[in-house]
């Protein structure tokens, strides 16, 4: 798959992962912080005092209004991302991020340590570097995926203190290199929790042994997670809620029964695709050829990572995309109403893809680059989850039937059959 500022649509290998530190109950109120700070025009969430010193670390956030979204293992999760620019003329390493209840006076409700922020962070226009460096001018993209015991443990409002040190002046750098400080810790990426709840929506798939890859998790970068795009004159998260869903026989823990470099032997190929809502069709591309399994092409533009597609308008500016179908297969063409549980098209693995698996995200609007939505599936059965090692099934932390959950990384799932 394509990773950094590309579209990343193909599924990936499965990562063992380890945990962004758990957040617990916060101690402080969480009342919002005032407009600004009087008489300063400070924006809230940033530091509410003024300096001589300067401060180099250029901290914003995306998605600043966060919906909360109850995981099938129970936690629930705020997804969004840091952007970090480095305005000093020395290179910066990023040792700490905390997350602050309220403002920068706040609870301390989390910190990620600098192993962890470069598990979890990209530069601005390129790939995952593996490092919590920021070069000289340069923006990092800290991808936050936490995980809260409970809605009341997330705060209403919440920033960010981010303690990073500074590479030592060189002889031949600029003149005021050496005014910077040494070291920061900085406030910044004020966040909302909304009070909203994330749309229900019935299953796109039907049956046994689904398998949720690139989903939401709280570890490390994924082929989704770090798929940024900059696009109408922004940056953003297009792929923050999306998931891969490729088929597996648990006994055997594989994706094919027979020739893998077949498309007709992997056990998601050919499968229905269901309207996961009543909708209306807006977007039909089926005359894509399917492509070798584990041989991810070149793309020359954006729309052709989707490949073979189905474009759902849910109503409310919101929309569902279907991507990697199978060639000729859609059922279903633009202007057709649709209602939940009616078979679209078929999947495939057509478009940037390494094995027939079907990429399924809600979004603002008809094309991928649009900003991806929160959603939970209205029932499903979760049947077991990959263990640490990704070799073996073991039973998810709440087996059993959910309602109104996301299926997180890594979680086997039997989705009730809604075919009209």
């Amino acid at each position: 798959a394509l990773s950094g500022a590309a579209i990343a649509l193909g599924a990936a290998t499965v990562l063992a992962l380890g945990a962004w530190t758990a957040a617990p109950e916060p101690t402080a109120s969480s009342a919002p912080p005032a407009a600004e700070a009087p008489g300063t025009g400070i924006l809230p969430g940033y530091q509410d005092e003024t300096t001589l010193q300067f401060s180099p670390l250029i901290i914003g956030v995306l998605n600043p209004d966060v919906v909360p979204v109850r995981g099938s293992d129970g936690v629930y999760y705020v997804a969004y991302e840091l952007t970090i620019l480095n305005d000093a003329p020395r290179d910066a390493t990023m040792t700490a991020i905390e997350t602050i209840a309220d403002d920068e006076h706040g609870a301390v409700v989390s910190i990620a340590d600098q192993a962890q922020i470069a598990a979890n962070t990209l530069l601005a226009g390129g790939t995952p570097t593996g490092t919590a460096e920021i070069p000289v001018g340069r923006t990092a993209i800290v991808v936050v995926r936490a995980g809260y015991p409970s809605l009341e443990a997330i705060p209403a409002t919440f920033t960010h203190r981010v303690i990073a040190t500074f590479a030592p002046p060189t002889p031949d750098g600029p003149r005021l290199a050496s005014m910077y400080p040494d070291e920061v810790a900085q406030i910044g990426g004020f966040v909302t929790t909304s009070t909203e709840t994330p749309l229900a929506i019935g299953a796109p798939v039907a049956g046994d042994g689904w398998f949720a890859n690139n989903s939401l998790e709280s570890g490390a970068l994924n082929a989704h997670s770090d798929v940024i795009i900059p696009v109408g004159g922004r940056i953003t998260g297009a792929e923050r809620y999306a998931i891969d869903f490729l088929r597996i026989d648990v006994a055997t823990m594989t994706s094919t029964d027979g020739d893998p470099a077949l498309n007709e032997s992997y056990l998601a190929f050919d499968q229905p695709l269901l309207a996961v809502a009543d909708a209306t069709v807006v977007r039909v591309v089926s005359t894509l050829p399917d492509v070798t399994p584990r041989q991810i092409g070149t793309i020359d533009v954006v729309d052709e990572a989707t490949g073979n597609h189905v474009v759902l308008d849910l109503g409310g500016g919101v929309f569902a995309m279907y991507a990697h179908m199978k060639q000729g297969s859609a059922t279903v063409a633009v202007g057709d109403t649709v209602v939940m549980g009616q078979e679209i098209g078929r999947l495939g693995n057509s478009g940037n893809t390494s094995e027939a698996h079907l990429h399924f995200q809600l979004q603002r609007g008809p094309l991928l680059s649009a900003e991806s939505v929160p959603f939970v599936i209205e029932r499903f059965t979760a049947t077991g989850i990959l263990d640490a090692t990704g070799d073996s099934v073991v039973p998810p932390p709440l087996p059993g039937e959910r309602t109104n959950e996301f299926p997180v990384m890594n979680t086997i799932s039997r989705f009730p059959d809604q075919r009209m």
